[in-house]
């Protein structure tokens, strides 16, 4: 998990800005990673994305629950807000506890840090991303973010490494991605023209978040698989 504006750089910053706000939603990038939108849930900021259908949003669990395992719309209302054909979209977001890794993500291991929400209406005129194979180390991904002011962020990355796990639930993935605020819940995509979901971003650890540093075990951006019961839920 990520403070507001804390950012870790694995190796490099590999982050470029594909398109200016005004022309989101407008090209074949939108084509590709249109189904990347910005999440306000409760006054915190993360990113999800629409997966599987045209109502569901998938995310971390983080960006809809609180330290003590309540969910953030008591204290503000949850919007998914997306570009759609050259306009931004804000729709009801309702956050499902029986459609995530927990409640109470905090203190737990990363690969609990997922959530599925479902939308108060369906986002038409945008594919929705689907569901891929799990990953394997060394697969390259694409994590991407959008919000109103910036417009869309592309992270071209690589799976380090993937934790297996013996409680029967998705697994932790180990990235050299950028890290960011605002990252929380973002895919982890697969390359090319029809991206996959691999994972879901949740955080970085780091003894050095403030500089520049290879990856290795005590400096790396991580997530969740998007398997076993993530996908159970998205399916459900």
């Amino acid at each position: 998990m990520t403070g507001p504006d804390a950012t870790v750089v694995v190796g490099r910053d590999t982050r470029s800005s594909a398109l200016p706000p005004g022309e989101v939603g407008k090209s074949a990038f939108a084509g590709s990673w249109g189904a990347t939108g910005t999440i306000e849930c409760g006054g915190m900021r993360s990113t999800g994305q629409l997966t599987g259908r045209g109502d569901l949003v998938t995310t971390a669990a983080h960006a809809l629950y609180d330290e003590n395992g309540q969910s953030r719309a008591a204290s503000g209302a949850c919007r998914f807000i997306i570009a759609v054909g050259g306009t931004t979209r804000s729709i009801a977001l309702k956050p499902d506890p029986a459609r995530c890794g927990s409640t109470r993500p905090y203190g737990m291991a990363g690969h609990h840090d997922w959530a599925v929400g479902r939308l108060a209406e369906p986002v038409t005129g945008i594919r929705p991303y689907r569901l891929g194979l799990p990953p394997s180390p060394g697969q390259g991904i694409v994590v991407v973010s959008y919000s109103p002011e910036r417009g869309r962020t592309v992270d071209h990355c690589q799976v380090r490494e993937v934790v297996e796990k013996s409680d029967g639930g998705p697994r932790e993935i180990r990235t050299d991605c950028t890290g960011r605020g605002g990252l929380s819940g973002a895919a982890y995509l697969t390359t090319g023209p029809d991206p996959a979901i691999v994972g879901i971003h949740v955080g970085y650890r780091s003894a050095t978040p403030g500089s520049a540093a290879p990856y290795s075990s005590s400096h790396y951006t991580f997530g969740t698989t998007a398997e076993r019961r993530f996908k159970a839920a998205v399916a459900d």
